[in-house]
């Protein structure tokens, strides 16, 4: 016995919207339109300036005398390595709780970061 019809239409629906968004995703860079850097190029300098501005933020509170430690930019994985990251909002209704959930179980079968806003 499977899902009741509705959840299994959430889920379907809530699928559909995923498959769309890693298509878009995984898009090839050759579309990129003239004069912009590559889409990974673009991740990979996010990935460099949110790397160097943890960096200062642990200097700043090693001189305040608590140990810090700073990670060694190879250790940070860049943010393009991993899967998109959808976040659904939620009101605490019984609609938005359902796409909540099926969000929350489909995503990890697709390799897609999921998360809750309330």
């Amino acid at each position: 016995m499977g899902p009741h019809p509705a959840v299994a239409a959430i889920r379907l629906a809530v699928r559909r919207v995923l498959n769309d968004l890693l298509t878009e995703y995984h898009h090839p860079l050759a579309e990129q339109p003239a004069g912009r850097p590559p889409r990974a190029e673009l991740l990979e300098r996010v990935g460099r300036a949110t790397r160097a501005g943890r960096a200062r933020q642990i200097r700043a509170r090693a001189g305040s005398g608590a140990p810090a430690q700073v990670p060694a930019p190879s250790e940070a994985p860049a943010p393009h390595t991993e899967g998109p990251l959808v976040l659904v909002a939620c009101s605490g209704g019984a609609d938005s709780m359902a796409l909540a959930s099926a969000l929350a179980f489909e995503a990890p079968r697709l390799g897609i970061r999921a998360g809750g806003i309330t």
